[in-house]
């Protein structure tokens, strides 16, 4: 009798262990997240940015990151804005930039707040520059976490300027340290290329390199304008904006027509054009360049003789305020990951792109990679920084500098307009 009781113990504690193996294999079932983002392309560095995405999966067993890939990042955007319509979203967005995302989502009360998984750890704390609070923390919370920053100043052709004379007494490249001096320089550019019977011309302008760029940098170079760069302005119907306007016709005056960022880039990198407005990132591109030796950076002039440059921490990753807790907390694993100061210096090496993690060795950026490094050493010695247009004026600001300013800059009746119809958002 007493084995029988003894057989049926038995059973009974190994049914309770079976059953619960099972409740634990069932915990620990691996959670899926989406990750929708802009690098889905053939280039260099969206080939990285895949690799970098699929090493995540690869080292968490108990995520599986699942991938809506785009082309480009302007189309991901728009279609994770067009799904937040219809009340949806993926887990995790890369918006690259474009912060209407950002507020479109925060303000259908789908971005998750990332402040408390932050407080809550201090070395991912530690893993942001300070720069990202200032710029996105608002009432205690924090809706977007960039893995980068937007570095920028300007590309320019050493051997051009040389030639061209813009040279101190040792006859080293002599940057200019105000906006005249810049577009004296311009002028002597032009000159030497006339002289010479060349087609080199100091720009290769079109929309991007003059709204997201030389616009919003031109504009701070004078004390009323700065002001406006910092905020959205009341009117915009100011002399810094009307003097910005002008000598962006002047700029276009110096410049080959191009239709896209692409084409300018390559007219630079093939030494037709002598100064090329953009980030460091374009390293990335230049230092396969047959001309690499002979591209330097420099900080934007101001008015005053200081030196200005963009370092910006623009909108990055949104994550869904999921009602799972597992997948929320599977997310912030991502963003701790992509902002690891392993992954950090991969990005940097590997796409040229500047680190968010403060613990990211500069030393060794411009040791392994020379001409980010220079880049990043000339944009963050600059005396005044200052954020990018879009992540100041947010809304559709820059889309109308986009329809409207190259046209104003070249015909001073369609200025008005313009600035009526900034002034109509602001109203809004």
């Amino acid at each position: 009798m007493k084995g029988r009781w003894y057989i049926v113990c038995l059973m009974f504690c190994l049914g309770m262990l079976v059953s619960g193996c099972r409740e634990k294999e069932e915990i620990l079932e691996p959670v899926t997240i989406t990750l929708m983002h802009g690098w889905g392309g053939t280039l260099k560095n969206h080939q990285t940015m895949q690799d970098i995405y699929r090493q995540f999966d690869e080292q968490n067993e108990d995520i599986v990151l699942e991938f809506q890939p785009f082309p480009d990042v302007t189309i991901a955007v728009e279609e994770a804005n067009n799904m937040l319509s219809v009340g949806k979203m993926p887990d995790i967005i890369s918006t690259n930039g474009f912060s209407y995302y950002v507020e479109n989502a925060v303000r259908r009360g789908m971005a998750m707040d990332l402040m408390p998984y932050i407080e809550a750890d201090e070395e991912f704390k530690e893993e942001i520059s300070p720069a990202v609070f200032e710029a996105w923390e608002s009432s205690g919370k924090l809706y977007t976490l960039p893995d980068a920053m937007e570095v920028s100043g300007y590309w320019y052709n050493e051997d051009i300027f040389k030639k061209a004379g813009i040279t101190d007494e040792k006859g080293d490249v002599d940057l200019p340290d105000t906006w005249d001096e810049f577009f004296r320089d311009c002028d002597k550019i032009e000159g030497w290329s006339k002289e010479n019977g060349l087609d080199i011309t100091p720009f290769a302008l079109e929309n991007d390199q003059i709204v997201e760029n030389f616009f919003f940098a031109r504009l701070a170079g004078s004390e009323e304008g700065f002001s406006m760069t910092n905020t959205i302005p009341g009117d915009f119907a100011a002399k810094a904006v009307e003097e910005t306007v002008k000598d962006t016709g002047r700029l276009l005056s110096y410049s080959h027509d191009v239709n896209n960022l692409d084409n300018a880039r390559q007219f630079f990198a093939e030494g037709k054009c002598a100064i090329f407005f953009n980030g460091v990132w374009d390293s990335e591109y230049f230092r396969e360049s047959s001309g690499a030796e002979n591209i330097g950076y420099a900080a934007y002039p101001m008015e005053d003789g200081r030196s200005l440059a963009y370092v910006s921490p623009s909108a990055g990753y949104v994550v869904y305020n999921n009602q799972d807790a597992r997948k929320r907390e599977a997310c912030v694993r991502f963003l701790k990951y992509m902002l690891s100061e392993e992954v950090q210096t991969e990005l940097a090496l590997k796409t040229g792109q500047a680190p968010v993690n403060p613990q990211v060795s500069g030393e060794e950026i411009l040791q392994e990679y020379p001409l980010l490094g220079k880049g990043l050493q000339a944009a963050n010695r600059a005396d005044v920084k200052i954020k990018t247009l879009r992540s100041v004026w947010t809304g559709s600001y820059g889309d109308v500098l986009a329809d409207q300013l190259a046209g104003a800059a070249r015909d001073e009746k369609k200025l008005a307009p313009m600035l009526e119809d900034l002034n109509r958002i602001a109203e809004k």
